[in-house]
Order: C-alpha cells, then structure tokens, then sequence
C-alpha cells in the first residue's frame, strides 16, 4: 500500500473517529438530559395527582417540576384529551390514545415515555395514571422542547466542530503530501530515472528545514561524489593505462625488432635486453605502487609497534647521503622520538619524501629532516631549499599519475604515485601529511603521526 493512501486512510479514520465520537458524547448528553426530566416527572406525581383530586396545596422544594411546567390532564375512553393544568412555558397537549396509554401500564412504579405533541412541534415525556373511581387515564407530561433545543445544539456543535477538524485534516494531509509524500514521489522517481542511466538527474530543491531538503540534498551529495569518483576511476585508469602502455611499447618494439633480425649484433642484443629489463622492471614497480594504493585503499593492516622514530629518521638520512654524499643533508630529532607506528610503511613514506628531494632540487640544495614530540604526537618534516612549486602544483601534488613540471618524462620523473602513496600511508596511521611550498621557496612536507608515546621501563 502506498505512503499516501495510508495517510489518507489514517486521516479518514480520525475524522470518523471524531465524528462517532461527538455523537456519543451528544447522544450521552441527550440521555442524561432526559433521565433529569424523567426525575423531575416522577417527583411531580404527587402533585399532579393532588391536582385531579382538587387537593392542591403549597408545592415544596424537591416536590418536581413547578405547575407552570407541567401538563395535568385525564383521557376519557373516547379518547377525548380533558386538559386540567397547563402549564405556561407549554404551548400544546401531548397526542396520548387509550391503546398508548394501555401499552404503557405497567405494575407497580410507572414509566414515562415519549410522544409527540397536538397542535405544537413540542414532544412531551407522559407518565400514565389511573384512579380506581374514575375511567380512563391521567396523563402527566413534561415538555421536552428544552431538553430538544440543548440536543440540537449541541449536535449542531459538534457538526460544526467535525467540519473544523475535517477541514483541518485536510489542510494537514494537503501541507504533508506537499512536504512529505511528494518530494518522495519525486526523489523516487529520479531515482528511477538515474538506475535507468540518466546520470545526470538530482533531486529538486525543498523548503529549508525540512527532512526533504536535508535528504534531497545529501542525495544530490552523493550523486556528485560518485560522479567525481567515477570521473577518477576513469581518468585513474587512463593514466595507469597509459604508464604501463609506455613500457609495454618499447618491449614490443624490441621484440619486434629482434624477430626481424635486427638484433643480430652481440652488443645490441645486450643492449635491448638490458633496455628491456629496465622497462619491465619500471612496469613492475607501477604495478605494486598500484597494488599497495589498492590495499591502502581498502584498509591496509599496518603492523603497529613501539619503535624510536628517530632511528628510523637516521636511518633514512645515512641512506640520501650516500646516494649524494656531497649534498648537506642533515637531521634534527628529538632523543628519544618515540612512538608507535609501521617501521616499514614509515620508512618507505619518509624516503621517498627524501628521495624526491634529492630528485627534483640541484645537489647544492640542502635538505633537513626533522622530527620533534608535540602535544598531538610525533611531527616529522622534510625540507628542501629547491626551486618550490606554484599553488596550482602543490594543490594537485599528491593527486595519483599527477606531475607538476611537464620536462619530467616517465623515463626519469618516476610514475607520479609516490606522494600518493605515502598521503594514504599516514592516512592509515590515522595521521596527516601536509605540503607548503612557493616558488623559489623550497617544499615543507609535514607528518603529523597522533598518539601518545610509548610507555618507558
């Protein structure tokens, strides 16, 4: 069954609901009402009778309803209506025939009962007596006129209040099926429309505050990071296409060309094979870069252990200067650095930060390396002195395939995954790596790793 026919089901049956209710309590009221009446005719029995054996004296308190209220009267056998008091809020007779009367004898206490009226629209509740000395029957009656208005309008008042709340329901079920119910159908159907390949399609816009508009636009949310992602993954894939296609061409080529005979000379067999090896051996390195950004990408389990950062600081150092022994390179550590982290992941984050440096900056540039103890953990930084890079550049530097300076051919410039690996490295250490740079003033690749240190003994 559908949202909107529930709620409309649902507030159908409050208005019924409502509706059989006012009807109860009106009906309630009526008969409480007219149990009063009864009361008050019952007590008036003794007075009435008093009345048609001309005994009337003084009427006191509880003794019923006053003369001016009651209607005294005896029906002969011909079913002639001989009034004998009538009161004067009355304004007819009650219609009483011998067989009413006689149907409504009972032994013992009588009962009133209702009949309608002679010559008036007043309705009369009729108690029936008789006399052992004379025939027929005596009528006493109460007029039901103001026990019939009170019924009335409280039935009119409770039409009125069913209108009222009906037209409320309706205003309430007219604002939730614009709120509610609608920007379902919609959202539905634009779901709808993008399972069957309009990507394109987002959800409308809603009025602010409200669950649909906080839905429709995380909804829109989502639909625009997946497109992004998907727009990565495509260009992702482009990328590492064309690095492995690069290597994969110069393999062919030799192959090719060492079918064809042209690698019959010793040295130039040597030669391609040697440039062979290096390809395939640079296709290997971009496939595991690819493989570990894969596993990063979906959580990684690092072996975490207490360790001396700045060893591991040391160790990285020693390797750079003798890679460029004349480089000034130094190290500026804490002692002792401790923390927890992966020795092998860390290590492999810190040089290839160091080796890029050594890389992209003139052997006179020095690099420093540093790592202090600050209150939110251990911070590691890699300084160099180099050339620097735009804004552009830096803001799209750990971005994947991604290369600053166009001179940096695939041959040389490695395969743009290296600071993208070491960002989702740090990551996993639930740490984070930040790059400031300007031209002309070097790069400042900062590690925060949180954590306290591990405990002494």
């Amino acid at each position: 069954m559908k949202l909107r026919t529930r709620l409309s089901l649902g507030l159908g049956a409050i208005a019924v609901a409502f509706g059989v209710t006012g009807y109860l309590v009106a009906t309630t009221q009526y008969r409480y009402l007219t149990e009063q009446l009864d009361k008050d005719l019952q007590q008036s029995m003794p007075v009435a009778m008093a009345v048609l054996g001309n005994r009337v004296g003084p009427i006191g308190p509880g003794e019923g309803a006053s003369l001016s209220q009651l209607y005294i009267g005896h029906l002969e056998v011909d079913d002639t209506l001989v009034t004998v008091v009538q009161g004067q809020s009355i304004t007819g007779a009650p219609d009483v025939t011998n067989a009413i009367a006689r149907s409504h004898i009972r032994p013992g206490s009588p009962q009133p009962f209702t009949v309608d009226g002679v010559g008036t629209s007043e309705r009369f509740r009729v108690l029936i007596a008789t006399r052992p000395d004379r025939q027929g029957f005596d009528i006493i009656a109460l007029s039901l006129e103001a026990t019939d208005d009170a019924y009335q309008r409280l039935l009119i008042a409770t039409g009125v209040g069913a209108l009222a709340v009906i037209a409320i329901i309706l205003l309430i079920a007219a604002w939730v099926m614009r709120l509610g119910v609608r920007p379902i159908r919609e959202m539905t159907a634009t779901a709808d429309a993008i399972s069957a390949g309009e990507t394109g399609a987002r959800m409308a816009h809603y009025p602010a505050g409200t669950e649909a508009a906080h839905l429709a636009a995380a909804f829109n949310t989502m639909l625009d990071e997946r497109d992004e992602a998907d727009q990565r993954l495509r260009q992702f894939v482009a990328d590492a296409s064309h690095e492995l296609r690069t290597p994969l061409t110069s393999i062919r080529g030799y192959a090719d060309l060492y079918g064809q005979g042209g690698l019959a000379d010793q040295a130039r067999l040597d030669d391609a094979m040697r440039r062979v090896s290096g390809e395939a051996e640079r296709m290997g390195s971009i496939v595991n870069d690819l493989l570990l950004l894969t596993n990063l990408d979906r959580g990684l389990q690092l072996r975490l252990e207490p360790l001396d950062i700045g060893d591991l600081l040391g160790d990285v150092v020693a390797d750079a200067r003798v890679v460029q022994p004349h480089r000034p390179i130094t190290l500026t550590a804490d002692t002792p650095l401790l923390g927890t982290a992966d020795r092998q992941r860390l290590h492999q984050v810190v040089a290839a930060l160091v080796h890029n440096a050594l890389v992209h900056t003139p052997e006179v540039a020095p690099i420093e390396v540093v790592g202090r103890r600050e209150a939110v953990g251990v911070v590691i930084e890699v300084i160099d002195h180099g050339d620097g890079m735009s804004a552009d550049t830096a803001a799209h530097a750990f971005e994947r395939f991604y290369r600053g300076d166009p001179s940096r051919s695939r041959h040389n410039g490695g395969s743009g995954l290296g600071l993208a690996i070491a960002q989702s490295i740090v990551q996993a250490h639930n740490g984070e790596i930040v790059l400031r740079s300007a031209p002309g003033e070097g790069c400042r690749f900062t590690i925060a790793l949180p954590g306290p240190a591990p405990a002494t003994s």
